[in-house]
């Protein structure tokens, strides 16, 4: 079977209204660097800058993809992106960094972006499975769910992704334990989700149930 990979495509949203682009572009630029070092054992082709408001980058496989997307809406935050992402084979050879190269893993995630942006959604996937569809779904609830939070909330949750130990998280916010249970009751749906992606993404095998 060919080797499978997964392309990401990143866009910002209503780039044109941005107040101080030129900061943002910085900040863009930099978010992308911090993403290459992160996930550099996970990355096939670095991340770069394409069409100027548009990033994309090539993974070994799908399961650190989830991972990568939200690492970057936290470095970016609060400017917001629509990301799609596909699985599939290359018809190009693999460079090291994700330009010039094309295949149907690039096709998807092209798609999936177009499709994002058509539906006013910040993730969609496009792969081979049956369950193609709750996937989206899923992660579409997740996301409404995030844009509820406030900052506060959003910090808990990203520490509590990392560590289910909440006296661990209010130490490194310095509030109270009961403070971040409430959070964590509030949102323990999400965090749920969460999981429930991570598992799928990890065990994917392209066209069977997982």
């Amino acid at each position: 079977m060919p080797d499978l990979y997964c392309a990401i495509i990143g866009d910002i949203k209503r780039s044109r209204s941005l107040p101080q682009r030129g900061r943002v572009q910085q900040r863009f630029a930099d978010a992308i660097a911090t993403i290459n070092l992160e996930f550099k054992k996970e990355i096939a082709s670095k991340f770069l800058l394409t069409l100027g408001d548009e990033f994309q980058g090539l993974l070994h496989s799908v399961a650190p993809s989830y991972r990568v997307v939200r690492r970057f809406e936290e470095l970016m935050a609060p400017v917001e992106f629509s990301f799609g992402i596909g699985v599939g084979t290359l018809s190009t050879p693999l460079k090291p960094e994700a330009l010039g190269m094309d295949g149907e893993a690039f096709h998807r995630a092209r798609t999936a972006l177009q499709n994002a942006k058509k539906s006013k959604r910040d993730i969609l996937y496009d792969l081979d499975s049956p369950a193609l569809g709750l996937l989206n779904a899923l992660i579409g609830l997740m996301e409404h769910e995030r844009r509820r939070m406030t900052k506060r909330q959003r910090q808990i949750m990203l520490l509590l992704e990392e560590t289910e130990h909440q006296a661990t998280v209010a130490r490194r916010l310095r509030i109270s334990q009961p403070a971040v249970s409430k959070v964590a009751s509030s949102f323990r749906h999400v965090l749920d989700a969460e999981d429930a992606v991570r598992q799928f993404l990890q065990a994917y095998a392209p066209g069977k149930p997982t």
